[in-house]
């Protein structure tokens, strides 16, 4: 048996993956359980499982599914790592029909080498993105 993706939302664990982000990221560290699990509702996500079914690793889009998408929250758990898992996730992330036609984005602070296989390279107009941070949503 082999490591396998799905987009199946109900296999995905989210207590697994907001461990995993919330203490092992450098983006998402002080993430709250509440914010992972509202991101996971609002997204199309991609599990990556072991040969016997349990979480690996995980990344989802964030995509209107006309114009764009954004690939984020991309990791491989460490007893995984070495096998060219994140390979195999990030291949089958980028082929997924339902983004097939987009623009499709991301951002990393160390994983340049990693997307530039699948085409992904710096915005070529970087001075038209912006940025603010309007602090957490509103109870």
């Amino acid at each position: 048996m082999a490591y396998t993706v799905s987009d199946d939302v109900a296999r995905i664990n989210p207590g697994f993956v907001h461990d995993w982000l919330s203490t092992q990221s450098y983006w998402a560290r002080d993430r709250t359980r509440e914010v992972t699990e509202k991101a996971i509702a609002r997204s199309l996500n991609l599990g990556l499982y072991d040969p016997v079914g349990q979480p690996a690793g995980f990344c989802r889009w964030v995509t209107d599914g006309a114009t764009f998408a954004w690939l984020c929250d991309v990791f491989v758990d460490q007893p995984h790592r070495g096998h060219g898992l994140g390979k195999f996730l990030v291949e089958t992330a980028v082929g997924h029909p339902e983004i097939r036609g987009l623009r499709l984005l991301l951002g990393t602070k160390d994983a340049h080498g990693l997307y530039r296989r699948f085409g992904f390279t710096a915005l070529s107009a970087s001075d038209r993105l912006m940025e603010v941070w309007t602090g957490p949503p509103a109870d």
